[in-house]
């Protein structure tokens, strides 16, 4: 653990809990894997409400194999075991975390409890030190989050350029007929025999990924993933997934959100993209949704339009806050 000098304030020092009633522990497995999805995350209302949709937290714990929870994942509890809070170490200088209401509502100890976070995320052991030296980052939404804006700047962070454009689509409205190439079709991926292939896609879009066949096997596996919602274009002879998405459900907030969404770079500008998104709104429509969400970094105008192109708008923004340590 790195000692922190008396120039980083007190505030970064990581001790234990200042707040008796409220204390901090590792994540400790499958019981609380169940209780931050189904009694913490999904409780909170999603991202219309300005927190994390239920598939940002089942895609980061189960898209690769390198992710440790027990490591990156802590736990804020009361005495009677509630999660309060739930802290998520995003490498390589990052931390993000999430409030229950009853504890956002408690201005002491909600800043109690945010300052231990960014203490334990400082401290944290897999925190690497860049070439502007080390840093501090967390995320915050440009509407809705101005009392947590306020409490970050007067911890000393400030706003950087970089931020996500969070979009929804309304599933009330028609979802237009997608244009697929002649035998070209949209489906869900079929059986193990097809897997590879699928990982493999993933793979080109976003290398280097870190995304391999078992970490999509173990992704196939896990709670909250459904297979009639990971959709692939395929090509006519059936062997080329050209592009994909994975649709995650949220049936306490009737939202669904795609992540990751990705074309491979040969098969850009035919329509594969939209076509497998225009499928996962109608599934999601089908499937009692009322919006569907997807998030797009601020400059990256291609994949902006593309979402703008299904029936997509930007309602927030999530922008980064760093700090010199």
């Amino acid at each position: 653990m790195h000692s922190w000098g008396a120039g980083c304030g007190r505030w970064f020092r990581y001790t234990r809990p200042v707040h008796p009633s409220i204390s901090p522990r590792a994540f400790a497995g499958a019981d609380d894997l169940r209780r931050t999805a189904a009694d913490f995350i999904l409780s909170l209302g999603g991202p219309l409400a300005g927190h994390w949709h239920i598939g940002d937290y089942w895609w980061k714990l189960y898209q690769n194999e390198v992710f440790d929870p027990a490591r990156d994942l802590r736990l804020w509890e009361d005495p009677q075991g509630r999660v309060l809070a739930l802290a998520w170490f995003e490498e390589y200088d990052g931390v993000d975390w999430q409030l229950h209401p009853e504890l956002e509502r408690d201005a002491s100890q909600r800043y109690r409890v945010q300052d231990e976070i960014l203490g334990w995320g400082a401290a944290h052991p897999e925190r690497k030190v860049g070439e502007d030296g080390p840093e501090l980052w967390t995320w915050a939404l440009d509407k809705g989050d101005e009392e947590h804006i306020a409490f970050l700047n007067g911890r000393g962070f400030k706003p950087d350029a970089f931020h996500m454009l969070q979009m929804a689509c309304d599933l009330s409205q028609p979802v237009p007929e997608a244009h697929l190439p002649e035998g070209w079709t949209v489906r869900h991926v079929g059986g193990e025999e097809e897997w590879g292939e699928r990982a493999e896609a993933h793979r080109e879009v976003w290398h280097p990924s870190r995304v391999t066949l078992a970490a999509y096997r173990r992704l196939r596996a896990c709670a909250g993933y459904t297979p009639e919602l990971d959709l692939v274009a395929v090509s006519p002879d059936g062997d080329t997934c050209a592009a994909y998405t994975i649709v995650w459900h949220d049936p306490a907030n009737r939202t669904g959100e795609f992540e990751p969404v990705g074309t491979r770079p040969a098969y850009r500008r035919m329509g594969l993209g939209k076509a497998v998104i225009l499928e996962g709104l109608r599934r999601l429509r089908d499937g009692g949704c009322e919006t569907a969400v997807v998030y797009s970094v601020h400059d990256n105008e291609a994949a902006t339009k593309l979402y703008e192109s299904a029936g997509f708008s930007t309602f927030n923004r999530a922008r980064l806050y760093g700090k010199k340590l």
